[in-house]
């Protein structure tokens, strides 16, 4: 396409206009069968999320009281369909307790000689990127000091094998 009057940079426009309303009614038209198709499957997925936490629930409860012989060397255990067991949370940095708040960790980091390093200008804030890139650096003193405290939780997970994915719905369905 080439303009080369006003008259054909007019008509350029409007039917770029004229392709840009088509197209957000096609938009709208494939977004309204999307929610459309979403809330069609959205009782049976939440029937079945529902029992998959319950009976993760159960499996989770029963290997907590049995951990000792499920798992006495490992922290995992096979099964033929899957991988269950316990595994750590990434760490994370909180409040030393409730009554301290983030503004008070500021304020004391600010207080503190190494204090500076652990903050993010121009507004300070607390930087708990590299506070836990060297939370192993810090004794008991320091970390009442700052008002923060590491911690790591363990949580329980059940993972299908890969393998398992390939097996047939109905296979699994029984």
């Amino acid at each position: 396409m080439k303009i080369t009057s006003t008259e054909a940079l007019d008509a350029a426009v409007a039917d770029v206009v004229r392709l840009k309303i088509k197209h957000t009614a096609a938009q709208a038209e494939m977004e309204a069968e999307i929610a459309a198709l979403t809330k069609r499957h959205q009782a049976r997925l939440q029937d079945l999320a529902d029992q998959i936490a319950e009976r993760e629930q159960v499996i989770q409860e029963y290997c907590e009281a049995h951990r000792a012989e499920l798992f006495p060397d490992k922290k995992s255990r096979e099964t033929p369909l899957a991988v269950i067991g316990f595994e750590l949370c990434p760490p994370r940095v909180e409040t030393a307790n409730r009554k301290i708040k983030w503004a008070d960790v500021v304020a004391r980091l600010q207080k503190l000689p190494f204090g500076n390093s652990y903050l993010r200008y121009p507004e300070p804030r607390v930087d708990k990127e590299a506070l836990l890139a060297d939370r192993n650096e810090f004794n008991e003193e320091e970390l009442r000091a700052m008002g923060i405290r590491f911690v790591q939780e363990e949580q329980f997970f059940l993972r299908p094998k890969p393998e398992t994915a390939k097996l047939e719905t109905r296979e699994l369905a029984a």
